[in-house]
């Protein structure tokens, strides 16, 4: 069990409530509980998050007490807060689903509120925005990318001077990139001249993305096993291209998701295409043996110096480009909901 994760949750404000007629004395004494969450826990798992459970429950309830009996304390907007993070906690111990709608309406009555600290408010906005951007991940509909650069423009009004709107820019242009192009355009030639030097070069690295959506993907190479790879040769399938290498975790533990991905679909029109950024080419054809990964897989033992790599200016594996039936870029990003995202390219009406 990971305490450390659980204290940060529970936002260092837990402990034994002690009876307390003066409000500072009570809201120091539910600070005081962080020290207390994690200790004396059980080795054993189960007992360990039953004894985690308990107290973050009584953690809970400490807070709502604290705004029953200070109903008008300054505090008041932290300790609801604290009573959502806390809840999360619990769920994530008792490995359940957080009340996301409910705590919404909670967080939007705290970010609307002027009377709160800006402080607050604005924590309060920025995880509104995370839950956009959770539901923008997860359903990357249009619906979704407007809750959310809605939910981002919200937060910049009432936060204008806030360090984070730059990078919250970005995320606004990534969601809108696909249901409004010159607004994401816009936005991403603002960023390419940022100061920081990181997220100038991902919005200029955005805008030659944007270029690639407009024209079919030239891609050809010999591939490990010998076959010849032209994508002009495989119009009129799906493709999937896969940047990725047996030593990137992350790779290696979507390669099951992957095969079971194409054996689904082939036969609808889906291929897959690898580009591996090994250095060792008897392991990754051990590797690809093994895992049954019957693509093709570009392979030139460069590691990220890899040919294709540097063409396209990958800077992180693994990352997933899916092209339509013309060959044309339409998921910069479809991780995390694979299966979901091909199901909607192969069925796509040309």
């Amino acid at each position: 069990m990971n305490r450390s994760i659980y204290c940060a949750l529970a936002l260092g404000l837990c402990g034994t409530v002690l009876a307390a007629d003066d409000e500072n004395t009570a809201w120091e004494s539910l600070q005081d509980e962080a020290a207390k969450l994690t200790e004396g826990l059980p080795a054993e798992e189960e007992a360990s998050r039953k004894m985690l459970s308990d107290r973050l429950s009584s953690q809970l309830e400490h807070f709502k007490q604290f705004i029953k009996d200070y109903p008008q304390s300054p505090n008041r907007w932290e300790a609801r807060m604290a009573i959502m993070q806390v809840a999360n906690s619990i769920a994530m111990v008792n490995q359940t689903e957080p009340d996301i709608t409910g705590q919404s309406d909670e967080l939007r009555s705290i970010a609307d509120d002027t009377n709160a600290p800006e402080n607050v408010r604005a924590d309060a906005g920025l995880v509104l925005l995370q839950l956009a951007s959770l539901d923008f991940d997860r359903k990357r509909s249009e619906e979704a990318a407007r809750s959310l650069a809605a939910a981002i423009q919200k937060f910049i009004e009432t936060h204008p001077d806030d360090a984070r709107i730059p990078v919250l820019r970005m995320t606004e242009a990534q969601a809108m990139e696909a249901y409004e192009p010159e607004r994401a355009r816009k936005l991403y030639t603002e960023l390419s001249t940022n100061e920081d030097p990181e997220l100038s070069g991902a919005a200029k690295s955005a805008l030659e993305m944007m270029d690639m959506r407009g024209k079919p993907l030239d891609l050809k190479f010999t591939a490990l096993d010998g076959t010849e790879i032209d994508l002009a040769k495989l119009r009129g399938q799906v493709v999937l291209i896969d940047f990725w290498a047996t030593w990137c975790p992350p790779c290696v533990e979507e390669v099951p998701e992957l095969v079971a991905t194409y054996e689904k679909f082939k036969d609808r029109g889906f291929a897959i295409v690898g580009i591996s950024l090994d250095e060792d080419k008897a392991a990754l054809e051990k590797f690809i043996a093994e895992n049954k990964m019957t693509w093709p897989q570009f392979f030139d033992g460069k590691g990220w110096e890899n040919e294709m790599a540097k063409r396209f200016k990958i800077q992180t594996v693994p990352t997933m480009w899916l092209l339509d039936r013309e060959g044309k870029l339409i998921d910069a990003s479809p991780r995390g909901r694979l299966e979901e995202a091909v199901e909607a390219a192969v069925s796509a009406k040309s």
